[in-house]
This record gives structure tokens, C-alpha cells and sequence, in this order.
């Protein structure tokens, strides 16, 4: 850090020659100076850190290899960046998480779609003497299946939605914990 410069900076500000915006504004540019000139952590294919945490959530949009690249690239870049490291446990548990929401919702569906659809097909029309039981399961089944499809649409969404979240906090320089992710691999703050 050069000291030099600040304290220069600090004796005309207390004279007054600089008002305290002025001030703050200078003394923020000989920062950022500073840490322009940090040395950066280069990661596999010569990528910055900050482009790697970017990639490794951008490519999940590749086609036909988009769910395996992340994990690929956090295999590669995990031992030279604690970040990155952090980063390719949040992808993954968010790849295991939505895997098993997906099952779970699925299952659900056929079962409710399929209990409306007997219920329904039990219901006799002709004569209108159809179990009460009959009519609230064809109604809750096929209510609650659409409920559900619907709900595995938001999480369509969310699958296009986090990755974008997680790449632009990637250019930034910060990782990003997926929402309803379940933890399976733990994440330390130092990133092992």
C-alpha cells in the first residue's frame, strides 16, 4: 500500500485544501489502485477467478452437456480457489436437490392425476348416484396434480433463474448458495 500518497492525501484534506468528499473520492482511487494490482488467482484455461465462478454457472446452459460442465469445471479449478471450491458444492447440491424435488413432485402427480382420473371414470352420469367420496377425490386428485405440475414449472424456472443469479455474483467475485438447495456436501466459509 503506498502510504506515501495517503498521508499526502491526509495533510491536505486537514488543511483544507480538500473538502471530505474529495477527500473519500481520492483516497478511493489510490485504493482501488492497490488492489488493481493484486495478483489475481488463475484457474485452468488461464480464466480469472472471478470468469471460472461466472462459467461454472453459465454452463449449465450449454446443450447436452449443461447438467455435467459445472461439475467438470469444479473438478478441475477446486484445489487452486477456495471459492470456486464453494461455489461447485452449492452447484451440486442444487443438481442433487432439484433432482430429487423433481422425483418426489413426478410421483406425486401420476399418483393424484391417477386417483382423479378412476375416481372420475367411477362417477356414474346417467342416473347422478355417484359416491361423494368419488366426486371430492376427482376433484382433489385432479386439483392437486395440476397444483403440482404447476409447481414443477416454477421449478423449471428456477433451473434457467439461479444459474443467471449465481454468474452475474460469479463476475462479482462472490459465490452463491442456490436456494432450496439441500446441503448434502458442506460448505465451510473457507471453501473445503
Amino acid at each position: 500500500m503506498d502510504y506515501e500518497k495517503l498521508e499526502q492525501l491526509k495533510r491536505l484534506h486537514d488543511s483544507g485544501a480538500l473538502n471530505d468528499e474529495e477527500f473519500e473520492k481520492e483516497k478511493k482511487k489510490i485504493l482501488d489502485e492497490e488492489d488493481a494490482g493484486k495478483p489475481t488467482t488463475v484457474l485452468p484455461m488461464g480464466l480469472t477467478e472471478n470468469t471460472y465462478l461466472a462459467l461454472m454457472n453459465f454452463a449449465m446452459f450449454i446443450p447436452y452437456v449443461g447438467w455435467i460442465a459445472p461439475i467438470v469445471l469444479w473438478i478441475m479449478g477446486k484445489e487452486s480457489s477456495a471459492p470456486v471450491n464453494r461455489q461447485g458444492k452449492y452447484i451440486l447440491n442444487w443438481y442433487i436437490s432439484w433432482f430429487l424435488y423433481s422425483i418426489v413432485l413426478t410421483v406425486l402427480f401420476i399418483i393424484f392425476m391417477f386417483s382423479g382420473i378412476v375416481s372420475i371414470s367411477d362417477m356414474n352420469y346417467e342416473n347422478d348416484q355417484s359416491s361423494p367420496l368419488a366426486v371430492l377425490l376427482g376433484i382433489f386428485g385432479g386439483g392437486a396434480g395440476i397444483l403440482l405440475l404447476l409447481i414443477l414449472g416454477v421449478g423449471c424456472f428456477l433451473c434457467l433463474l439461479f444459474p443467471i443469479i449465481g454468474g452475474i455474483k460469479g463476475l462479482n467475485g462472490k459465490t452463491w448458495k442456490y436456494p432450496l438447495s439441500i446441503p448434502f456436501l458442506k460448505v465451510s466459509a473457507s471453501g473445503n
